[in-house]
């Protein structure tokens, strides 16, 4: 098999096991004292563990047609509209975002069922006031 190949198994292997869940590292050696070392250029896969930085929660969305938008602000293109739904969260932002009814915070989010990523503003984000709860930053 060729290094170009191999390269991009590798790849197609890294981005599917951070897609489902789980952390990318090479075979792991020990030197003389005793550290662990990965090799580059070879994946193996292991549980991420629940202190990952990867933070995902579900939040309920109030209204009819809300806008679902490629980025945090009203002159964003609108991608899709959802009422009264579940959504995915991933994380959320004030920067150089719209201010809707007095609310600053947009939240990264995504269906459940799976799409792209899109921005939903809190002000439509059932108890987010003005964030919503335990959602990192973005």
């Amino acid at each position: 098999m060729s290094s170009t190949v191999r390269k991009r198994c590798a790849l197609a292997a890294t981005t599917l096991a951070l897609a489902s869940g789980l952390a990318v590292a090479g075979p792991a050696h020990a030197d003389s004292r005793g550290m662990q070392h990965t090799a580059a250029g070879t994946a193996a896969l292991m549980p991420v563990s629940n202190t990952s930085a990867v933070s995902i929660k579900k939040i309920r969305i109030k209204g009819t047609q809300v806008a679902l938008r490629e980025c945090p602000r009203t002159s964003c293109v609108v991608l899709k509209r959802v009422s009264n739904t579940t959504l995915r969260a991933f994380c959320q932002t004030n920067r150089h975002t719209s201010n809707v009814s007095g609310n600053a915070w947009w939240t990264r989010v995504a269906l459940l069922t799976g799409s792209d990523p899109a921005y939903v503003t809190n002000h439509y984000v059932r108890e987010a006031a003005p964030k919503v709860p335990h959602l990192p930053s973005c």
